[in-house]
């Protein structure tokens, strides 16, 4: 029903209120159960049987039978619900009134208590909220907020409010007492500003005042040396020994050689800044640096004493001795020493098998088995089986290095291994015999006791690694038999060595003729590491190690390379490969190896670097270069950077280079033996032969004693003492002054100390030592005394005390460390340094817990230091009410309310007021907040000073003041009533009555006294002899005898009214001629201003007030000018004519004393002033005196746009379609502009009148400052820029159109072409060049040479005649086209193009399907040749080949033939038929013509 909302519970649909609202006061929600009545629709069904015609009966074609219908229909039935619903109805006490929203009034029964509710509530009870927000939004100026009981009003973000709490102002800091900044203000954005100083001017730590920068801090000024500060600008010079450069910065050196300013006595050399004088040979440069002495030179060879230190060849230079050595040798490191180059250590030398170093040189020699080859390197195999030597009773079969014994089937080789014995055991010993082990192959004719050396290596390497019993038994026959025989126990390759030769642990064989070696060594005497891939005892068993790994030679251990682990190095890439399945490509140098999963390269043991390609550095080893070799440092020259083995020095060997050479050998690792004589030794590193003296002596005659830090024999060892000297016979070491132990090594035990340590320390205290050597206490630092007792004294620290502290005064210094222990608020290595912002308490290790407004905290104390405007402990407080500045110390001094701002006490002035301190009161002719709205007051009224209401003048009325007073009313307000009588006018204004003619008086009531007439019987009359003038005209009425307008003619009798009608033409003729004389009156009369003129004579007879031509002069009035004016005040004059005393213009009183007041002036100042906008009218002329801003006569018209102040003479600054203030000339900013000559845009995000709106405009867009539209960047659109371009535009406001083609996407921003596959170019307008597809063209077509590919799938174009992926089959015979669809149309099966489908004609066919053959004279391809068959011969179509008649032969048929009878072929064999092409043809037996017969010879 009306007036209800219904919500159905449980659906919630809420119908829309026609009339109460619960948004409205008073209205109650209610909770009312009906119930509902609703038709229900019921269908039903019903069957029934019907007759109906069917075919097919029995008998009959047609037959009635029967079938069963259903029937349906709609019933409907009454259905009844319960419905709750929501209705909405006024309050209890409350009722509703017409079609209110709401129950606004009270309804009263008897005993209702009534509440009076206080401001912001209402209801019955007092109980709802009154938003005042509801109406004209609160009075706020942006935002109303609603509160319980009361509302406030709040701004948006760039705005503040003002005092009013209701209006909002732009927040613009700089327009606030320049925001607090000594030099500039500048706005950043909406409550931002910063301030900035002036050229040679920075920032203070308060961030507004400035200080005087030292240009010379940047960057010293930009001057290359020296730096001065003068007059605020850099000035650059230079160091002594520079001159200034052109530019005024750098500096260039004086070259003082050329200038003459060196004084050299000999030479000069000039340098950068300075020079240096240099003497000729022969003398020697002074102590003054420039002048030069005589020496005595001696020119010395330092090569003459021995020979310069050099070993081999010396050079003399001027810098000393230079040294260089034979081949085959190399410089030490001391640049002296000759030291043999070990060419088979490095590398250099050629042999292939072994290499001896020798003393400058090296040796190659072979294995047994192999003679050297002629070139000296090589090795070649010797064929021991063609020697005499050869001792095989039945075969020899030579091998590489060495040969093997061979049975005849049914022989074996006895235990020697070289004769053959029959072989007769039968197989029962053979079980039994479980030693010998005999493995039997055969071979065509020979019995093997096991197969040659490479087949029986190959078979073991190609054997599974399961079957380890037989790998050992095949590798244990390995060992080869050779033929060499030696004597003696001796053994080896040339019987050289024996068992004392065996090293590395092996052990002599039984019998004495080879050497056992340990697992992992092989070789003659066992010093050769096993070969790669093999370890263990004797070599024999193969390694398993996979991806490179290499394994160690004695237990097979795996030694897996970098990035590769598992106990067979199997969890790891082969070398040159990474990742999951191993099947990527490492990027790595020399193809190394790299990370398993990442790829990153992993450097060999020896190698590092990026590119691993840099071997390690002198003394590191191993993987990554990470170890240190472990060598003699003395006697090695570094080590192996792959395994760390150390290369010691000649003369020394050792696992570490410790050991010296034993006697009789020298060199390199001490391998060569000494070919010195008996009583000779051998230098251990050079190898050379010296006279064997006893110890301590050396020298050709043993006469020279050890020199220090040598003894033993020939003085050829070295003290191993530590730089102490030692024995020289025994080496023993003789240790210095507190030193102790076998090499001098250790310092005495503790307490001890002098030679040999045999005295006892004294009792030193505070952890001293005693020295060693002198016994005295080495105190600690910071102690001194005898015993270190004493701590230093203040000011000194560390060893001795003799280090002076440079702490700060205030701070206190370590006594041991001198490090500087600052007292609280400062830091630094000297605590000259204040605590850094922030910080605060000792060793500023405290943070200060200011708030943001605070500048810093006290270093010390930490107390906040507040910046201006703020207070409270943390600097969280403004400064209160009254208060400014630093320290909140400042009392503010704005006046009448205004807001003084916090921080630098500029004053925000309440509406009305303006001024520095809001002291004054807006200038006239404006009003409001910061005087900027203008008054619209007229007729010199006011304005208020605050709201800009209109305070009328006397006389006016009105909202502007343009409305004079209604008839009847004057004064202020208009208030008073008039009084005037007789239908007089009264002033609007002064209410005076203004008379009308005829009356006088205060209020007119009088009416003109005798004499007077006009308005306020102002006027004089003017009648004479008697008569009286009207009191309103002024007309006089003339006793009987005068006449005239003032009564000054007598009647002539001719001129008598009572004349006749004669008479009365005579008076009318009389009267025109009135103011003529003379006879006949034909002359005219003169007289001005009302003077008489005779009749007779034309004199003039002056009326009162004139004489001659001219009004009474001052001072006397009357007939005659003949009374004299009784006006004696100095504004007063006397009237010509009544002599009655009247003031001049402007001014008034009883003695014309006072002047017109304000707003009139003239004659008794009874003239209003019409000057309007508050000019000022002259009082005596009433002419206006404009104010500033205005102009005309009555100062109506405003001031031309443009131009302000006094007369409009100041022509404006405002800028672009700024106003300025006529009076002024104070700038009104046009929407967008700022500034006091709206010179300056919006900053950027506002825009408007005054900037006081926030732009809107989204992504990057710029903010019109005028009215706030977006101007979109590149690629955004939209009323705020905030839709992205759609397909096919870009660019600003996507303005402009995409140019890309073929359905190129076009980039929104920039509009360039993101091109689809195939196509490219600036507009994607072309398509992929020939041979190349896909996305920037970038794919090569992988089609066979001349085809083309699709340029965007890349599929192969094939060109007529070629099919397949890539084009690359031609068409298969009897199609041609393109995609080889089409069939050749060619009879005979001839091909056709493949490309056309030409058929391709075999010789002697022609025609479109070659189905013609050629005519008679034409044969080959295409029938294209000219046959050149004679005398009739038949052309083959195909060759050519010419069937010639009997008669003739030859190639054409050209050569004669004799007669014969007989049948004569002539045949061409046909290449076609392979067979002779007979003709036979019988001829007539007709002789030969004689030109035949002269062709034939028999």
């Amino acid at each position: 029903s009306p007036g209800r909302s219904e919500e159905r519970v449980g659906e919630h649909p809420i119908t829309e209120p026609s009339s109460l609202c619960l948004c409205r006061p008073n209205v109650c929600a209610e909770q009312e159960l009906s119930m509902l009545g609703a038709r229900q629709p019921c269908v039903q069904a019903f069957t029934r049987m019907v007759k109906v015609w069917k075919q097919g009966c029995t008998g009959h074609r047609w037959c009635v039978g029967y079938e069963r219908r259903t029937g349906y229909y709609t019933a409907y039935r009454q259905v009844y619900s319960m419905d709750v619903h929501r209705v909405y109805r006024c309050c209890p006490g409350w009722t509703q009134r017409g079609k209110e929203r709401g129950c606004l009034h009270r309804e009263f029964k008897r005993g209702d208590q009534i509440c009076q509710c206080p401001v912001g509530f209402q209801g019955t009870r007092c109980q709802y909220d009154v938003n005042e927000c509801e109406e004209l939004n609160g009075g706020c100026q942006q935002t109303c907020v609603n509160t319980a009981g009361s509302y406030h009003c709040e701004c948006s973000q760039g705005f503040r409010m003002h005092t009013d709490g209701r209006t909002c102002i732009a927040v613009n800091s700089c327009s606030v007492k320049n925001g607090g900044c000594e030099h500039k203000c500048v706005d950043m954005d909406n409550d931002h500003y910063k301030c900035e100083c002036r050229r040679n001017y920075q920032l203070k730590r308060d961030g507004k005042h400035c200080e005087f920068r030292d240009p010379c801090v940047d960057r010293s000024g930009g001057c290359v040396q020296l730096c001065h500060s003068v007059d605020g600008q850099a000035e650059c010079s230079c160091r002594p020994g520079y001159s200034l450069a052109g530019d005024r910065q750098g500096c260039e050196d004086i070259d003082e050689c050329s200038s003459g300013q060196a004084m050299c006595a000999h030479r000069c050399v000039n340098t950068r800044g300075a020079f240096s004088c240099v003497c000729n040979p022969g003398f020697e440069l002074g102590a003054d640096g420039k002048q030069c002495y005589r020496i005595e030179m001696e020119i010395v060879n330092s090569c003459e004493k021995n020979n310069g230190g050099c070993s081999h060849h010396c050079e003399h230079t001027t810098n000393g001795p230079l040294c260089s050595c034979n081949e085959g040798y190399q410089l030490s490191e001391d640049r002296k020493t000759c030291v043999d180059s070990d060419e088979c250590e490095s590398g250099e030398a050629c042999c292939s098998q072994f290499c001896k170093n020798n003393p400058g040189g090296y040796e190659c020699s072979c294995k047994a088995g192999y003679r050297l080859h002629a070139d000296g390197c090589g090795c070649n195999d010797i064929d021991e089986c063609l020697a005499e030597s050869s001792v095989c009773e039945h075969y020899c079969v030579n091998t590489l290095g060495t040969y093997e014994c061979f049975c005849r089937l049914g022989f074996r080789l006895d235990h020697d291994q070289r004769a053959c014995i029959r072989d007769d055991l039968d197989d029962d010993e053979e079980e039994d015999d479980a030693e010998e082990d005999l493995e039997v192959h055969r071979l065509p004719d020979l019995l093997f006791r096991r197969p040659p050396q490479l087949l029986q290596y190959t078979a073991a390497l190609h054997s599974p690694y399961g079957e380890d019993q037989e790998e050992e038994a095949q590798r244990g026959e390995l060992t080869l038999v050779s033929h060499i025989v030696c004597l003696d126990d001796s053994f080896g390759d040339d019987c050289s060595v024996s068992c004392a030769d065996c090293e590395n642990g092996a052990v002599c064989g039984v019998d004495r003729e080879h050497c056992e070696c340990t697992p992992g060594w092989t070789g003659v005497i066992c010093n050769e590491t096993c070969p790669v891939g093999t370890y263990g005892q004797a070599c024999n068993s193969l390694c398993r190690c996979q991806n490179g790994g290499s394994c160690e030679p004695v237990t097979g251990r795996c030694v897996c390379p970098p990035g590769v682990q598992g106990q067979l190095c199997e969890d790891g890439c082969p070398q040159g490969y990474f990742g999951k399945h191993c099947r990527r490509r490492c990027n790595c140098p020399n193809n190394g190896r790299c990370h398993r999963l990442y790829g990153a390269c992993l450097c060999a043991p020896g190698l590092y670097g990026r590119f691993c390609h840099l071997p390690c550095p002198r003394w590191t080893h191993g993987v990554g270069c990470s170890e240190e070799c472990d060598c003699d440092l003395e006697h090695s020259l570094g080590c192996h950077p792959k395994n760390g083995t150390c290369l010691c020095k000649h003369g020394h060997h050792g696992s570490q280079c410790q050991q010296e050479c034993d006697p009789g050998f020298y060199g390199s690792g001490c391998w060569q033996q000494c070919d010195c004589t008996v009583g000779e030794t051998c230098d251990p590193r050079s190898g050379e032969c010296t006279r064997r003296c006893p110890a301590g002596f050396h020298g050709n005659l043993c006469q020279l004693a050890c020199s220090a830090g040598q003894f033993g024999e020939n003085c050829l060892r070295t003290c191993v003492c530590g730089g102490a000297p030692c024995d020289p016979m025994t080496g023993e070491c003789i240790c210095p002054v507190g030193k102790t132990g076998k090499a001098c090594q250790q310092d005495c035990p503790e307490g001890l100390w002098g030679l040999k340590c045999q005295f006892l320390c004294s009792a030193c205290d505070n952890r001293a030592s005693c020295n060693k050597q002198t016994g005295v206490c080495n105190c600690s630092p910071g102690y001194t005394g005898q015993l270190c007792q004493t701590v230093c004294p203040t000011g000194s620290y560390g060893p001795g005390c003799v280090s002076t502290c440079v702490c700060h005064p205030d701070a206190s210094c370590d006594h041991v460390t001198g490090h500087c222990i600052c007292p609280p608020g400062r830091t630094g290595h000297v605590c000259t340094k204040p605590c850094e912002e922030g910080s605060w308490g000792s060793g500023c290790s405290n943070r200060c817990q200011c708030a943001d407004r605070a500048l810093s905290c006290d270093a010390v104390t930490g107390r906040c230091v507040c910046e201006a405007g703020f207070t409270g402990d943390n600097c969280e407080l403004k400064c209160v009410e009254g208060s400014y500045g630093l320290g909140c110390a400042l009392d503010c001094q704005c006046q009448h309310g205004a807001l003084c701002d916090h921080v630098s006490g500029a004053c925000t002035c309440s509406s009305g007021w303006t001024g520095s301190f809001c002291e004054k009161m807006c200038p006239d002719g404006f009003y409001g907040l910061d005087c900027g709205q203008m008054c619209e007051c007229r007729n010199g009224a006011r304005c208020h000073h605050i709201t800009g209401a209109c305070l009328c003048t006397p006389g006016w009325s009105g909202p502007h003041c343009i409305l004079a007073c209604p008839e009847g009313g004057f004064g202020k307000s208009c208030s008073r009533s008039c009084e005037c009588q007789n239908g007089a006018t009264c002033d609007h204004v002064s209410g005076r009555c203004s008379c009308g003619a005829g009356w006088t008086g205060a209020s007119c009531q009088e009416a003109c006294s005798a004499g007077r007439y006009g308005e306020d019987c102002s006027q004089l009359c003017l009648c004479q002899h008697g008569g009286f003038c009207d009191r309103v005209t002024g007309q006089c009425s003339c006793p009987r005898g005068w006449t005239g307008a003032a009564c000054e003619l007598g009647e002539s009798p001719p001129l008598s009214l009572e004349v006749r009608s004669t008479r009365g033409v005579r008076a009318f003729i009389a009267v025109l001629t009135f103011g003529h004389y003379g006879e006949g009156c034909t002359q005219t009369c003169s007289c001005q201003n009302g003077g008489a003129c005779d009749r007779v004579t034309g004199g003039c007879s002056c009326p009162p007030g004139w004489t001659g031509e001219h009004s009474c002069p001052s001072g006397v009035f009357g007939l005659y000018c003949s009374q004299m004016c009784q006006c004696s005040g100095d504004h007063e004059q006397c009237h010509p004519v009544t002599g009655r005393c009247t003031c001049l213009p402007g001014y008034y009183g009883n003695r014309c004393e006072l002047m017109c007041r304000e707003g009139s002036y003239g004659p008794n100042c009874k003239a209003r002033c019409k000057c309007n906008n508050g000019g000022r009218c002259d009082t005596k002329t009433g002419t206006c005196e404009c104010t500033p801003g205005f102009l005309g006569a009555d100062c109506s018209t405003g001031c031309p746009v443009g131009r302000y102040g006094k007369d409009c003479a100041r022509l404006c600054s405002c800028g672009e379609r700024g106003q300025c203030h006529p009076v002024t000339g104070r700038c009104i900013c046009a929407p967008g502009k700022i500034g006091l000559s709206c010179r300056q845009a919006c900053p950027r995000g506002r825009y408007g009148l005054q900037c006081r709106n926030t732009c809107v405009c989204q992504n990057g867009a710029l903010c019109e400052p005028r009215d706030g539209s977006c101007r979109c960047g590149l690629g955004w659109t939209g009323p705020r820029c905030e839709t992205a371009c759609v397909q096919g535009k870009y660019g600003p406001d996507c303005a402009l159109d995409c140019p890309c083609q073929n359905n190129g996407t076009c980039d929104r921003f920039t509009g360039s072409c993101s091109c689809k596959a195939g196509h490219y170019g600036h507009s994607c307008e072309h398509s992929c060049p020939s041979g190349f597809f896909g996305q920037n063209c970038a794919l090569p077509c992988d089609c066979r040479a001349g085809q083309t590919c699709d340029h965007v799938t890349g599929r192969c174009v094939c060109l007529p005649g070629y099919h397949g992926s890539q084009c690359q089959r031609q068409c298969e015979a009897g199609r041609f086209g393109e995609g080889c669809q089409q069939s050749c149309d060619c009879v005979g099966r001839a091909p056709c193009h493949p490309a056309m489908g030409q058929c391709l004609c075999p010789p002697g066919k022609t025609g479109q399907r070659c189905e013609k053959d050629c005519g008679g004279d034409r044969f080959g391809p295409g029938c294209s040749l000219q046959c050149q068959c004679s005398h009739q011969a038949q052309c083959d179509s195909r060759n050519g080949r010419c069937l010639c008649p009997v008669t003739w032969l030859g190639p054409t048929c050209t050569e004669g033939t004799v007669y014969t009878n007989k049948p004569v072929f002539v045949s061409s064999t046909s290449p076609a038929h392979g067979r002779p092409s007979r003709s036979t043809s019988k001829q007539p037996n007709t002789p030969a013509t004689p030109q035949t017969a002269n062709n034939i010879c028999f």
